[in-house]
């Protein structure tokens, strides 16, 4: 049930219901992407999943490592993070 509501949680919110436009760097100051607080078990993988369910997972989870400037995999519920489009 838990896991549920946090991946209908997470499909809302790439949706466009917790959507923003925010500065994804200097080359691309008006590219648009999503923002997303991290919930407690969530996990880069999971959002890969959820973000790009038909591109190679691994491929989504190093485009969020580079966009948010991460050292590694590692995430923190409360942490904020870019989705990019």
């Amino acid at each position: 049930m838990r896991k549920a509501l946090v991946a209908i949680s997470l499909v809302g919110a790439l949706l466009g219901l917790g959507a923003t436009t925010v500065r994804a760097g200097q080359q691309h100051p008006s590219k648009p992407v999503w923002s997303h607080v991290v919930a407690r078990g969530e996990t880069l993988w999971g959002l890969a999943a959820e973000a790009a369910p038909s591109r190679d997972r691994r491929i989504t989870v190093d485009l969020l490592i580079s966009a948010n400037h991460l050292r590694g995999a590692s995430i923190r519920p409360g942490q904020r993070l870019v989705l990019p489009r």
